[in-house]
């Protein structure tokens, strides 16, 4: 098929029908999209790519307390527990990485 087939409830309709059914927005910018992938307390994200190595807990809970990341914990093993993309961005910065996912609104 080469061209954009557009349904409404499952039946073929033109970009006309469809533009009448949902009107499109005149400024689609104007609010931000709805982001589904936050992270909280009881929803953490666990991360190992961002984690450390069982030698490095120690050093890396001190560097979380003294520059006051909220959100981030060490565990023993070494994974990184982030409650914020706030928090994984601010913990990625002081590793001197860029979080191109994280700073989206923050």
């Amino acid at each position: 098929m080469s061209g954009i087939v557009r349904r409404y409830n499952g039946r073929p309709v033109t970009k006309e029908e469809l533009d009448q059914l949902l009107p499109p927005k005149e400024d689609w910018l104007a609010a931000p999209p709805m982001v589904t992938d936050t992270y909280s307390e009881h929803d953490p994200l666990i991360s190992e790519g961002c984690g450390v190595m069982k030698s490095q807990v120690k050093e890396t809970r001190d560097m979380i307390r003294q520059h006051n990341i909220q959100g981030a914990a060490v565990h023993e093993n070494g994974q990184v527990r982030f409650t914020s993309r706030r928090a994984r961005k601010e913990f990625l910065a002081r590793r001197g990485l860029v979080d191109n996912e994280a700073s989206y609104g923050d």
